[in-house]
């Protein structure tokens, strides 16, 4: 049989010209990431399945390239469901890795302990110009201190790697998990709805507001739930100090602590940075901060 010359669609050959480039920016961002104290590890590319499929992924769950099981525990003549013939599959972020290691290994680990984390992911996704199935990841995450003196030195660590790569007039996007949550229950979400309320909101790059509302509604939510939650984000859009007016509009769903909270990250972040960059608050980002160029 000839060798197929192509890789696998939806990945990529790295030659020696664009190896050097990635070689060089790899040994930038640890360098900078462990001047501000992170430490790197790796973990495994495989996972239990049962960690990957944990509802914790949102839409990158349909998307895990599994395993089967293998030898004497593959049997076909008596599986009745997938789960009978999986048993792993590859990662599809660093999030879930970086979990399971934390649980194994934090008696081992100073507290706080300040992770980074670099290596290649796949997700079993539509190849496009510039998307494929497998690319690399790099995540820093600090565990293990509740304050936000962390949320902020995560992002001085980002944008300073970023500032050395080049990087200048970007800016940052940061939200708070409690907002979210808070303008789900204002609306009238009930809790256990919440993660299917977010998934549809990350959406909002690819298919706008009024896509959102629309998806929403498919999804069976009452009407005057949808309407109440899109009517805030578009309240939002003509204010001047959006997280005071969520503050006052949520009243207890919300909590002053969390305005403090990210007043706060963003007053001490626009106090020690320089001019190439700017932090805004986005109350439509579910997973919590963001960066664009």
């Amino acid at each position: 049989m000839a060798l197929s010359k192509k890789p696998v669609t939806g990945m990529k050959d790295i030659l020696p010209e664009e190896m050097k480039i990635r070689n060089y920016v790899q040994n930038v961002i640890k360098e900078t990431y462990n001047a501000f104290g992170f430490t790197q590890i790796e973990t495994p590319c495989v996972e239990h399945i049962t960690n990957l499929t944990s509802k914790q992924g949102g839409e990158n769950e349909k998307l895990i390239f599994k395993i089967l099981k293998r030898g004497e525990k593959l049997n076909l003549e008596t599986a009745t469901e997938e789960m009978d013939v999986v048993d792993n599959g590859l990662r599809y972020d660093l999030t879930v890795p970086l979990v399971r290691y934390y649980s194994k290994n934090a008696n081992d680990l100073p507290s706080p302990f300040k992770a980074l984390q670099m290596g290649n992911v796949w997700r079993a996704d539509r190849p496009q110009r510039g998307r494929y199935r497998q690319f690399m990841q790099c995540d820093i995450d600090i565990l293990g201190d509740p304050s936000n003196l962390a949320e902020i030195e995560l992002i001085l660590a980002t944008t300073t790697t970023l500032g050395k790569l080049g990087f200048k007039n970007f800016q940052i996007r940061i939200n708070e998990r409690r907002i979210l949550k808070a303008m789900a229950s204002y609306s009238g979400f009930p809790e256990e709805s919440f993660d299917s309320v977010f998934i549809i909101l990350d959406k909002m790059d690819k298919i706008g507001l009024e896509g959102v509302k629309e998806e929403l509604i498919k999804y069976d939510f009452a009407p005057e739930s949808v309407e109440k939650y899109i009517q805030l984000f578009e309240k939002i859009e003509n204010q001047a100090d959006p997280i005071g007016y969520l503050a006052d509009k949520l009243g207890d769903f919300m909590g002053d602590d969390v305005k403090q909270w990210m007043d706060e990250i963003i007053d001490s972040v626009k106090a020690t940075k320089s001019s190439d960059f700017e932090i805004v608050f986005d109350p439509t980002l579910v997973r919590g901060m963001s960066y664009y160029t």
